[in-house]
């Protein structure tokens, strides 16, 4: 976990410095966890509507997740807690945060952990507010999130973001 933390940290200087894209964000996240398997915004919205859904992992901060998070995601930070909630290693698991990122590496700790079937959201909570699918917090329905950082918010519009409910 202290690879992910120290990871973020430098990579919100330098990309808040030199601008961010998906792209770049797609090859950090490649080359940091090469075997996670990924599952699209637009499968996962399909998915969710399934009677047998995979569960839903929101592993941002609480304060993010207050902001909004998809529809029946659970917030759990790390592998660990995540096992605790979910002992059940053949369970479907999607994995979420803003980008990918944090995500990926929680994806890649489940997978050491045993667990058979977990995805990560490609390009995360961003790209699921971008296209418009459901957001909810505590009040009901939004279309804002929290943009984590001015690097990584860089990649959404700027009238999606919220820094509290």
């Amino acid at each position: 976990m202290l690879k992910v933390l120290v990871g973020m940290s430098l990579s919100s200087f330098f990309m808040g410095l030199f601008g961010v894209d998906w792209q770049t964000v797609d090859r950090k996240i490649a080359r940091a966890f090469p075997a996670v398997e990924f599952v699209s915004t637009e499968s996962l919205l399909a998915e969710a509507q399934l009677r047998v859904a995979p569960t839903i992992i929101d592993v941002r901060l609480p304060e993010e997740y207050d902001v909004s998070h998809i529809p029946k995601a659970h917030n759990l930070q790390s592998a660990e807690a995540i096992a605790a909630a979910f002992p059940d290693y053949a369970e479907p698991i999607v994995v979420y945060c803003s980008v990918g990122y944090r995500s990926a590496a929680v994806a890649e700790e489940l997978a050491s952990l045993g667990y058979t079937s977990v995805k990560n959201l490609r390009h995360s909570i961003f790209e699921w507010a971008e296209r418009g699918y459901g957001l909810e917090n505590a009040a009901g329905s939004t279309a804002k999130v929290h943009p984590y950082s001015r690097a990584w918010g860089s990649l959404i519009p700027k009238e999606l973001h919220a820094y509290s409910p």
